[in-house]
């Protein structure tokens, strides 16, 4: 036999027994694929026999008639047709999940989110080493969140907030070198945050508000480099905010409000978050002045730091914060007595789309800048009660016409009130009580038709209630302890909508009630003791 025929022969058989190969790996490729797919269509079906109410009938298409990959809210891959996204968020579902789930191998995303499943988050899920998101939140899901989803070495959105989850954060969970966004808020969380968090490279949201966590924020929060979004407010932490987490020039939004966090903010805080949008730590215990730095914050849109212990002058320049939107620290002991302790409302014209300011309950003192009426027209809170404010009401603020809340009372304003407050036609709160204001009340409080809280208790008014005020239909009243006097008009008791409280003592009203006191049928409290009427 020739050298050439033999390889020859020896070619075929390798030929053949290649062919041969291939159909058995191709066979069994497909009886693997159909194993698969009978695995996921028993997974899918556990699934559906769990949820105890539908009321959108999804359930209607999963049935024999159709490819479980053609089922609602089932997504499939084009190569293997085995399930890769369930998506069934919104759908008032009521049930529990199936820990069958855990045989959906190559499913990515599970999405459940807005519904009222139940239960136990099941263990199997820490199966599915594929998936990268679990939207899990707003639902009802009780125990804790299982430890084995570390096992989901691919898992980048973890997201369990809003059911009634408790236990504490697991420390395996920090071996998740892919997740980018951690969501556990409102739920019964306890235990404090496992200080090996810092682990999570990748980490760029960490929104855990409204539980029980508690004890120090652990300073390896600071090597989250990525880190644009940090929500730990209503929660039980204590100590000081770590100096690391100030470097995070990533940071967005931060937010930690309603905890027991104290000491100072550092002078250059605003220096070291170019990106900085939202910053909130009310509701603690901080101390020290508000840094200077605030004004080098250019991307800043909310300052919220209410119901502190901060003290000292307001010395920020808001002149460079274009986005400016909201600035609240009442209920602090902010104030100097310094001559221009008011000046930063000049800084604060430069802000168009400014729209809040709380400075109540502080210790501000002086007269309020006519650079209040300049402000943005875009304003709907202002409020300065309970500070040591006086002198007279700017006429500008009559400027304002977008204020809905305007409160004033408890200083030591004098003068009269502006006619122009008739302008304010979207108020809806106007507090003026415990001044020294004189003067009548302004027939143009009757253009304020919006107006259901007026209150100008306790100050030095004369005159008569405009009759105008009946204009006015859905109210609660507060004129007492003035110097009022003639009747009271009718139009006042014609409001239907007078509600709560309507309070007139301390005055000197003469005449009868008006029967119409009669149409006040939502009427709680009326006041009218300490006048001099008759009838």
């Amino acid at each position: 036999m020739s050298l050439r025929l033999l390889y020859s022969i020896h070619f075929q058989a390798i030929l053949l027994l290649f062919i041969v190969l291939l159909h058995i790996n191709s066979t069994l490729a497909v009886f693997a694929g159909s194993i698969g797919n009978e695995t996921d269509r028993q997974a899918l079906l556990a699934f559906k026999t769990q949820i105890s109410h539908d009321p959108e009938n999804v359930f209607s298409s999963w049935n024999d008639s159709l490819h479980f990959c053609e089922w609602e809210g089932v997504t499939c891959g084009h190569k293997h047709r085995r399930v890769t996204i369930l998506d069934l968020q919104s759908r008032g579902l009521v049930g529990s999940l199936s820990p069958f789930i855990g045989n959906l191998s190559f499913i990515r995303e599970i999405v459940l989110f807005n519904n009222t499943i139940g239960g136990e988050i099941p263990d199997e899920v820490g199966r599915l080493f594929r998936l990268e998101a679990l939207f899990l939140y707003n639902n009802s899901f009780n125990g804790q969140i299982p430890a084995n989803l570390s096992h989901c070495s691919n898992l980048k959105f973890l997201s369990v907030g809003k059911n009634n989850l408790s236990g504490s954060i697991p420390v395996e969970l920090t071996s998740l070198s892919k997740l980018e966004s951690l969501s556990v808020h409102m739920n019964n969380l306890n235990g404090e945050i496992p200080p090996s968090i810092g682990n999570l490279s990748s980490l760029q949201r960490i929104s855990a508000p409204y539980n029980v966590l508690g004890g120090h924020i652990p300073d390896s929060m600071g090597q989250l480099r990525s880190l644009t979004f940090l929500g730990l407010g209503d929660n039980k932490f204590s100590g000081m905010i770590p100096l690391s987490l100030y470097n995070l020039s990533s940071i967005v939004i931060f937010a930690l409000a309603n905890n027991d966090l104290g000491g100072s903010l550092p002078t250059d805080l605003f220096l070291t978050l170019p990106h900085l949008h939202w910053f909130q730590i009310y509701g603690n215990q901080f101390t020290g002045s508000i840094p200077v730095s605030l004004s080098n914050a250019s991307e800043l849109k909310v300052f919220s730091a209410e119901l502190n212990n901060f003290t000292g002058k307001v010395s920020v320049n808001f002149g460079g914060l274009q986005r400016f939107l909201k600035l609240n620290i009442y209920g602090n002991n902010l104030g100097s007595g310094d001559a221009d302790e008011m000046d930063f409302f000049q800084s604060l014209v430069n802000c168009s789309s400014f729209q809040y300011m709380g400075l109540a309950a502080n210790q501000f003192e002086g007269t309020l800048p006519k650079a209040l009426g300049n402000l943005s027209t875009q304003l709907k809170f202002f409020s300065i009660s309970q500070n040591l404010i006086f002198g007279e009401i700017p006429s500008g603020i009559c400027n304002l016409v977008n204020l809905t809340n305007l409160y004033m009372a408890d200083n030591k304003l004098t003068g009269t009130i502006p006619s122009d407050i008739g302008n304010l036609q979207k108020v809806q709160r106007l507090y003026l009580g415990g001044n020294r204001l004189s003067g009548r009340l302004p027939i143009t409080l009757g253009n304020l038709s919006l107006l259901n809280y007026l209150s100008i208790d306790n100050n030095k008014l004369q005159g008569t209630i405009p009759s105008s005020i009946g204009n006015c239909q859905n109210l609660l009243l507060n004129l007492s302890e003035n110097n009022l006097t003639g009747t009271i008009p009718k139009q006042l008791f014609a409001i239907s909508m007078l509600s709560i409280s309507l309070n007139l003592a301390q005055n000197s009203f003469v005449g009868s009630v008006p029967s119409e006191v009669g149409n006040l049928v939502h009427l709680v409290e009326l006041v009218l003791s300490d006048n001099k009427l008759s009838g």
